[in-house]
Formats: structure tokens, sequence, C-alpha cells
């Protein structure tokens, strides 16, 4: 039946429940860096880890940025997303270590494809009140979907090394086409709704760290249990901090740059996720699992940072901010490499650069809204303000900002006399 699109408000509780599903994913693949040979997961593992974790993520953005654009809580949205769960059930429960025999992955990755075509074919059809570029959006991806659909079915039906080369195919195709198409510049996104959807998944992935971290909790050496501990609740809140509280939730873009980041830090969290439970198995060598857990963590710090860029205005970071974060990081890799990587000194360093790079973060936070609280006590609009800066918070520096401020106002109010 024909309808016109209404977008529901903010994230249903159907979408809430998909996201669960990831739950199961997540930690299947977590599971999957278990098989550990010489001392170290061997390279094929490696890569079916990341594939897979790729391809699981690549679901959710097709599923987070239909319910993003073109979400209304129907009952053609609840029934396909109970749909795609239930097929990802058998995607996560076919993923091996060994990929010679790929059929029962490949089958249900294209059934869930199947599944996304078919729902983005039903918005398509359904709607009498999309406009040229809703349009054009919807067959493009529509195409997208089809033709990523064809090659997984190719991939279900070949068989070694053929079958993996055409998975690949499939996988670079549609996340490239996806993430590249200008269509979908056109629009802009609900950005308060991605956000969220961002955030319950990034609280999903380390929900996975939390249950893997348990084998540290040991009552007779409470040092690893403390400092783990503490490092993956720095970690967390570097990134919830800043989204609860600096993020701009209602800034207009596409999107597909914030997907983007998420989907890296989603795999930097999986990969360390895998860094912090090998680190307390004998059966592991020690010098490789150090070095990927340093990495991890520049990885996670770097890449956290850069989802500042879709903070508020008076939240943009300063060169000071900047030179601290990289400052973290350098000082991670520096400790590593001068201890040879001592774990006792490692991980209270590592916590150290962690809780820092957290605190650089609320002081960002806390020197710039004391700012604009003070600004706005004179009258001054937040357009003035950014014009004059945000980064003062000592006594002198809220003079001269109350300077900077009138001086402002002043030139105005002259140029409107002389008008």
């Amino acid at each position: 039946m024909k309808k016109i699109f209404k977008a529901a408000e903010g994230v249903s509780n159907i979408e809430l429940f998909y996201d669960l599903i990831f739950v199961y994913c997540i930690s299947v693949l977590t599971s999957l860096m278990h098989h550990v040979h010489d001392g170290f997961f061997d390279l094929g593992t490696f890569v079916t880890f990341i594939f897979s974790y790729l391809v699981v993520l690549q679901v959710w953005f097709y599923t987070t940025f239909l319910m993003n654009r073109y979400g209304d809580r129907s009952a053609a949205d609840n029934v396909c997303l109970f749909i795609n769960m239930f097929l990802l059930y058998f995607l996560a429960s076919s993923i091996r270590a060994e990929w010679g025999a790929a059929f029962g992955f490949n089958s249900a990755w294209a059934l869930i494809l199947a599944n996304l075509l078919v729902h983005w074919t039903i918005k398509r059809l359904r709607y009498t009140n999309l406009d040229e570029d809703d349009k054009h959006i919807m067959n493009a991806t529509i195409a997208v979907l089809a033709i990523q659909l064809v090659i997984c079915v190719i991939a279900a039906l070949l068989d070694g090394v053929p079958s993996v080369v055409a998975s690949w195919i499939a996988l670079a195709f549609g996340t490239g086409v996806f993430t590249q198409m200008r269509s979908y510049k056109r629009k802009t996104s609900r950005f308060n709704h991605l956000a969220e959807r961002c955030a319950l998944l990034t609280i999903i992935a380390f929900g996975e760290t939390i249950v893997a971290i348990a084998t540290y909790m040991q009552i007779t050496d409470l040092f690893y249990p403390i400092f783990v501990f503490a490092l993956v609740v720095g970690l967390f809140l570097i990134y919830i901090y800043e989204h609860d509280n600096m993020l701009d939730h209602h800034r207009e873009t596409d999107g597909m740059a914030y997907l983007t980041l998420t989907g890296w830090i989603i795999l930097i969290v999986g990969n360390l996720t895998v860094a912090l439970e090998y680190m307390p198995m004998e059966e592991v060598a020690f010098l490789p699992k150090s070095i990927m857990l340093t990495i991890c963590l520049i990885a996670y710090l770097l890449t956290s940072f850069l989802v500042g860029f879709f903070n508020k205005p008076e939240f943009h970071y300063s060169g000071a901010f900047i030179a601290g974060r990289v400052g973290a990081c350098v000082f991670i890799a520096a400790i590593a490499f001068l201890t040879d990587f001592n774990p006792y000194i490692n991980l209270v360093c590592d916590t150290a650069a962690v809780c820092f790079a957290l605190w650089h973060e609320w002081l960002l936070y806390h020197g710039r809204s004391k700012a604009v609280a003070f600004g706005r006590s004179l009258g001054f609009t937040d357009e003035e303000m950014m014009e004059a800066g945000f980064t003062f918070t000592t006594r002198e520096g809220r003079r001269n900002i109350r300077n900077a401020l009138r001086t402002a106002r002043e030139a105005e109010k002259d140029r409107e006399g002389q008008e």
C-alpha cells in the first residue's frame, strides 16, 4: 500500500534490540583468535578475523543507514530487522579459522543482502512523497546491494581460493561504493539518531572487552586487575564523555565519515580485546602480544581523537589538546620500547597515558564551558565568542575574553551606526 513517508523520531526499541545480535557476533569473532600456533595467531586466522569483522560491520552499516534515512517504525521495518537478526546467527556461527569451506558463511551473507535488498525496495516503491534525491539514493543503494548479492552467490558456489577472492571482491565493492557514493551527500542524516546507534555499538564492543578481562580478576594479585580495569574504563570514558558532552548531535552531515570512524573504533576495540586476552596466556609469546596491545592503544587514541571533528564549535580542538593526545601516543610507544615491554611498567604507564588523555578531554570541556558561560553572562552571542576564542580559563584569560568580546561588540555597533 502506498503511503507518505515520515521519519521516526529517535532510536526505536526494536533497533536497540536488533543491535544485541552483535553481542553474539563480536563474541564469536573474538573467540576465533583463541587459535594460537607457535606462540601467536597465524596470518590466515588474523585475515579471517579482520574479514569477518568487516562483513559484520558492513551489515550493520547498511541497516543503520537505512533506518537513519528512511526508518519509520513500520511493520516492514520490524520484520526485516528480525529476519536480519536471525540470519546473522548463521553468519556468525559459520565463521571458522580455516577458510577452506566458506559455503555457509557466504550463503548467510547472501541471504542478509537479499533481505536488505527487499527492505530497500519496499521503501522505494511504497512512499509517494520521495523527492528526486531520495529516489536517486534508493536506486543507487538497490543497485549496489544487487551487484554485491550476485558476487556473494558466486563466492558461495565456488570453493578454495576462488571463493576467498570472490568474497573479498564482494566486501570491497560494497564498502567502497557505499561509502564513496556522491548521491548520499545530497541529503543530511539524522545525526542524533546516528550518534546514538554508533554509541550503542561501541558500548557492545566494550562489553566484550569487559568480559575478556575477567581472567585478570584474581584476589591473590590485585595489581593486574586494578590497572587493567582502570585502563579499559579510561578508554571507554574517552569515547563516551566526548559523545555525551561535546559531540554536536544536530550536525548537518551525510554521516558517512562518522560511520566510518565508528567502524574503525569497533575494529580497534575488537583487536584490543584480543590483545588483553592474550596478556595472561602463557602459551602466547610475550613480545608480539605486547606490541599488539601497544598498537591498539595508540590506534584507539588517534581514532577517537578524529571523532572530535564532529564536536560542537566551542569544543573544537586546540593546539594544546592535539599536542597532548599525540604526546600520550608517543609516550605509550616510547615506554614500550625503552623498557623492553616490561609488563608491570607498561601497564602502569599505559593506564597513566589513557587517564591523562581523559583528563585533558575533561579539561577541554570544562574550560570551554566556563568560557562560554562567562561570555553569555556578559550578553555576547555564541558567534561573537567563537571569534574571540574559548581557550582561556584563568582570571587573566577571562579578562582577555571580556575585552575581546567587548571590542567586537563595540565594533559591531560602530558599523551599525555608520550604516
